[in-house]
């Protein structure tokens, strides 16, 4: 790749890469925010919330972590943010949604979300290799056992297994293995609390039969 495509491509992306390479996905509320609330840079943006119903649950049926948000540990607290994809101006077309999921105050899911533009190779790798510290990003096949066992689903892990990346159309969602776990404790409980329901209702459909036919 030639130096000059290499400049294009950071200068695209704007100031949110232009920091350390260092593990993001840990973060403060208070960090994450004082690096992409800058002028020309970023902005929070509102709750994805529509007149339309039909539009919002559209909406919410494609982002690639709507299901798993009930199953969420507690506390856990959801921001939306919009980055700007040019350089010194704040795009309002031309970007990227980011939505962060705090845990403890700490960033512990971030799923960007292109927009006004596919996405791309490189900007996947750029943002991948921000989130690496001091370990390596490994494709995983999302055959693996590992991967069916996951309650997001991830393509990338790192080699110290702390950090998992799921890509899918125009989203890349980054998260720590550990928010992974929480979810797939609170899935499992939610599904042993359900077929447990499940049984006192048949046992008590059961026990009522008798009665209910009596006559016939």
């Amino acid at each position: 790749m030639s130096y000059p495509l290499i400049a294009a491509v950071l200068c695209g992306f704007g100031s949110l890469l232009f920091v350390p390479v260092q593990a993001r996905i840990g973060e403060t509320r208070e960090e994450f925010e004082h690096r992409l609330l800058q002028p020309f840079v970023g902005k929070t943006i509102p709750h994805d919330k529509t007149a339309d119903p039909i539009k919002e649950a559209e909406m919410l049926r494609l982002q690639p972590f709507n299901d798993i948000r009930v199953f969420s540990p507690p506390g856990i607290i959801e921001r939306r943010y919009w980055k700007s994809a040019v350089a010194h101006q704040l795009s309002n077309d031309s970007g990227w949604r980011v939505y962060v999921f705090y845990l403890d105050n700490h960033s512990a899911m971030e799923a960007y979300q292109r927009v006004g533009d596919s996405l791309s190779e490189f900007e996947i790798q750029i943002i991948l290799k921000a989130n690496h510290g001091g370990s390596e990003w490994n494709k995983v096949s999302a055959e693996s056992v590992a991967g069916q066992a996951s309650a997001i689903g991830y393509d990338y892990q790192l080699a110290d297994g702390s950090l998992r990346a799921k890509i899918q159309e125009n989203w890349l969602i980054i998260y720590t293995a550990a928010l992974d776990s929480m979810i797939v404790q609170q899935r499992r409980i939610a599904e042993e609390t359900k077929a447990t329901v499940l049984e006192e209702q048949q046992k008590l459909r059961q026990a009522k039969a008798p009665e209910s036919t009596s006559g016939f």
